[in-house]
């Protein structure tokens, strides 16, 4: 039994940081597939599951360092008190949640938020790898912590406790994050520190802070996507008609069988006179209503720019699993480049669908669809 525990130890201090990545992207694996919506219940019990482990799993381990610093005598080595299961646990818990939000952000229909979350895995990676530090350690574990804690809150809360999106409700979220971080971070000075290493709880606080401000900054530069909304479907039609039983009949020009990421195609060929339509569907949860607006742009090659042409709005109302539906048309039309960005209130962009408008009959007969 002993033999088996050194070897335990050995494979442990041979393998350390490769495991924790290999836990984190176990983790983030494992939960990719079982992100579902804001405001699925099992998805939420998950999420909170994870952040009270991984807080728990840091006090803990801080503990146990701590107390373990006292009683190893000078020069020898630490290593093999570490405890494997919880350091693989953490990891785990952290690429769970890192997946969940990478899921939930990216469903906003714009590439900011999955990159944003690709690059937080980069982070966790980088520094299992190089940040051997203890203290170096818990700094990094404690700003990771707050990251997922804030934009988990950054979703949970206008969902479960205001019903509502905007620029107040995103901060007012924000200073939840706070809060619990707040409470998180008594805990770990009464039970771990007690008094000493205060410098150290300091350097974490000033990171919590960073990071708020700085998330704050990017969703004010409408660069963090409009979480929780999420665009489920766009597309440019020549006609949309509403039905008697609620559906929508559309007249459209498909897009080529390669171009499998969008039904309507990116070329719209018209009459002069003629109008075209934006449809589309954006999810929102249950008991949470917001405009939504379709602003036409046409891109203007003399001062190479976005002009707008018209910002066309309409009320949504969550707890549709396909979204809620609208459409808007531009009249008017002429030969070049054109998109619609379904944007909120305060301009945050949810997802856009660009064409290039042409003169002229289709190639090929239109398609019928009912959505």
């Amino acid at each position: 039994m002993r033999n088996f525990w050194h070897r335990g130890v050995a494979f442990w201090r041979r393998y350390e940081h490769h495991l924790g990545v290999g836990a984190l992207l176990v983790g983030f694996t494992f939960d990719i597939f079982l992100a579902k919506s804001p405001e699925s219940v099992v998805d939420n019990i998950l999420l909170v599951s994870y952040l009270f482990i991984a807080a728990a799993i840091i006090i803990v381990l801080n503990l146990r360092r701590r107390m373990s610093a006292r009683s190893v005598q000078p020069g020898a080595d630490e290593i093999s008190s570490e405890p494997l299961a919880l350091l693989l646990i953490l990891q785990f818990c952290f690429g769970g949640l890192a997946s969940n939000m990478l899921v939930l952000y990216g469903k906003s229909g714009t590439l900011t938020g999955s990159a944003l979350f690709v690059a937080m895995l980069g982070a966790l990676v980088f520094g299992n790898e190089y940040l051997r530090s203890r203290y170096a350690q818990l700094r990094f574990n404690i700003a990771i912590y707050y990251f997922l804690l804030l934009t988990y809150c950054i979703i949970a809360a206008p969902t479960w406790i205001f019903h509502a999106i905007g620029p107040g409700i995103f901060f007012l979220s924000g200073l939840i994050s706070l809060g619990v971080m707040a409470v998180f971070s008594i805990l770990l000075y009464v039970v771990v520190f007690r008094g000493d290493r205060r410098r150290q709880l300091q350097q974490a606080a000033l990171l919590v802070g960073t990071i708020f401000v700085i998330f704050n900054a990017l969703y004010f530069f409408d660069i963090i996507p409009p979480v929780p909304l999420s665009l489920k479907n766009i597309g440019i039609y020549h006609s949309v008609l509403r039905s008697a039983d609620g559906d929508y009949l559309v007249l459209y020009e498909p897009a080529p069988w390669y171009v499998f990421w969008r039904d309507t195609s990116a070329t719209l060929h018209y009459e002069p006179g003629a109008s075209a339509y934006c449809f589309s569907s954006v999810y929102a949860p249950t008991d949470l209503t917001t405009p939504i607006f379709h602003v036409w742009e046409k891109y203007d090659t003399a001062s190479k720019s976005w002009d707008t042409v018209s910002r066309i709005s309409y009320d949504i109302a969550g707890g549709r699993k396909a979204g809620y539906r609208g459409f808007s048309a531009t009249a008017a039309l002429t030969p070049g480049e054109w998109r619609c960005n379904v944007e909120t209130a305060s301009g945050a962009l949810i997802g856009r669908i660009s064409f290039t408008a042409v003169e002229g009959e289709p190639a090929q007969p239109l398609s019928t669809a009912t959505l």
